[in-house]
């Protein structure tokens, strides 16, 4: 069992122990809480219920031996796997492998948040090789901030404005996610700050308004490529 976070691992039978082993030894020190929600994935081949997939995208998600693999079947977005859930503050963590993959984004959204593109509120974005997170509220996924990007002939002026406003609500760094290895990671949103944790040791941190929207309805993954694989959800309480 992992501390009080949303904890998600993903292994197979064969690898139980093993994952076991990585998520305990990669404790991050966060204080224990009670775990309000956790699946393993265990006894069957579907999400099941209080899970939902992209349109379209039901194939790029399966469970096999209690892992769930996720893959992209779309050119042109890679595929959505979200747990229904209502939260303000988050805490998350979860065993992955890039098992081919090139990279996967674990999404918190609000459903009912209009300001934004598709409820996006907040990620972790995770290579093999970086991590960043994002206040998407406020940055990426704002309607107006989408559309200046979009826009090819900026003001100077408003165009730095725009990468000033990026560069304050995104923070990254360098990790080192081996393929084919299960590696755990924990990620909380306090207030306004978010922070995440890799193998036990914290990798980046934000304090952005945006982390601090009150009314979080989803959390989940986007996958690119094939596959990126998960185990052991777990979410804790945050009090």
């Amino acid at each position: 069992m992992f501390r009080p976070i949303l904890s998600v691992a993903f292994v197979t039978t064969s690898l139980l122990t093993h994952s076991t082993l990585v998520a305990d030894e990669a404790s991050s020190g966060l204080p224990e809480t009670k775990v309000l929600f956790e699946d393993d994935f265990e006894g069957r081949s579907t999400l099941g219920e209080g899970y939902r997939t992209g349109r379209g995208m039901e194939a790029g998600w399966s469970i096999r031996d209690g892992v769930l693999f996720g893959k992209q079947i779309r050119d042109d977005h890679g595929s959505t796997m979200r747990k229904q859930m209502k939260f303000g503050d988050l805490h998350v963590s979860f065993d992955f492998r890039f098992n081919g993959g090139s990279r996967f984004n674990f999404v918190i959204d609000d459903n009912n948040e209009e300001s934004v593109h598709a409820g996006h509120v907040a990620r972790a974005s995770l290579t093999p090789k970086r991590m960043m997170i994002s206040d998407d509220k406020f940055g990426l996924m704002n309607l107006e901030v989408r559309e200046k990007r979009k826009t090819k002939s900026l003001p100077t002026e408003q165009q730095k404005e725009l990468e000033d406003l990026l560069a304050r609500t995104q923070a990254s760094a360098a990790i080192q996610a081996k393929p084919g290895t299960w590696h755990h990671l924990e990620l909380t949103i306090h207030g306004t700050v978010m922070t995440v944790h890799l193998d036990g040791k914290e990798v980046v941190s934000l304090d952005s308004t945006g982390f601090a929207h009150p009314t979080k309805t989803q959390f989940g993954m986007t996958v690119n490529g094939s596959s990126i694989d998960f185990d052991n959800l777990c979410v804790f309480a945050t009090e």
